[in-house]
């Protein structure tokens, strides 16, 4: 049997779901294989780096497009759901192949290939990053942006499951990595004395120019709003320093303009996620890619 694409995946992974329960992402990997009679061998089978196994690796890229065209969705960590797209989806079209241009059809598809898709002309249809036109180097950016696009969806769902108190240590110790604090230390206040202040980071390593944060968690349909922000900027009043609030989900347009108004820096899920990844911060490194080009002025030098 030939190892199947992450694309010929996407309808077994349906399948497995299309009961509308929750199933953990095991069970859905144990059917993929089952689905193609993998065999033991080939169960085994490894990307070229030997860390991730090629059939899994498929499967999970098969379930990252699925959630980004809307269809499935993690209920918590590893399990997942078909959501009322999907149910919908599945109802209308039970036998139907799936792949990259089915998923083309959903919005939130077209929205999640074409932010990652800088070359496509403005009118003309976004495509997946793998495309047979482009040069190595193109396609290479392209399953980065993609990979790491993936990457943070997985560290908010991450996220999502810690307690309010531990996401707010999260934060502060994300902050320290970044490099704020006085002497590489952060401060979290005391819940019951707090008024609005979960933390309090300098801006330099002296000292000199504090930074008070509040935190919230809040669920992504949870837009904090102008209101929440006054509420922060009235606790920092008269404190002599600047305020940073962050949020594991959005803030709404007038929260963004009273922000800007304020000089009040907001970071929500997205950007917590992608701090994560530029400071290897809650993640490792699979593996490191050298982009070598050819050293001219070397062969100059020889010519002279």
């Amino acid at each position: 049997m030939t190892m199947p694409t992450y694309q010929e995946c996407m309808k077994p992974t349906l399948d497995v779901l299309s009961d509308g329960n929750e199933h953990h992402i095991r069970e859905i990997d144990e059917h993929v294989a089952a689905f193609f009679n993998l065999t033991s061998e080939e169960r085994q089978q490894t990307l070229s780096s030997g860390m991730v196994l090629t059939y899994r690796s498929r499967t999970n890229w098969a379930r990252c497009y699925l959630k980004k065209a809307g269809l499935i969705k993690s209920v918590k960590r590893g399990v997942l759901q078909l959501t009322p797209e999907g149910q919908k989806f599945m109802r209308e079209n039970p036998d139907a192949e799936v792949n990259d241009a089915v998923l083309m059809r959903f919005q939130s598809f077209k929205q999640f290939i074409g932010a990652r898709n800088a070359n496509h002309k403005h009118g003309t249809e976004p495509e997946p990053a793998v495309h047979g036109e482009d040069t190595p180097d193109v396609v290479f950016e392209k399953a980065y942006d993609q990979i790491n696009s993936a990457l943070a969806d997985e560290l908010i769902n991450e996220m999502q499951q810690l307690s309010p108190k531990q996401f707010e240590r999260l934060i502060m110790e994300l902050l320290k990595t970044i490099g704020y604090g006085v002497d590489g230390e952060v401060k979290v206040t005391q819940q019951s004395r707090d008024s609005g202040i979960d933390g309090i980071i300098s801006e330099d390593k002296l000292g000199f120019s504090k930074i008070f944060v509040q935190i919230k968690q809040y669920s992504p349909k949870h837009k904090v709003s102008r209101p929440d922000l006054q509420g922060f900027i009235g606790a920092i009043a008269g404190k002599d320093g600047k305020g940073l609030f962050v949020t594991l989900s959005d803030f709404s347009s007038d929260a963004r303009d009273y922000a800007s108004a304020q000089n009040l820096v907001l970071l929500n899920g997205q950007t917590i996620a992608n701090l994560m990844i530029e400071h290897n911060f809650g993640v490792s490194v699979k593996r490191n890619y050298a982009i070598k080009t050819l050293d001219s002025d070397l062969f100059a030098e020889l010519a002279d």
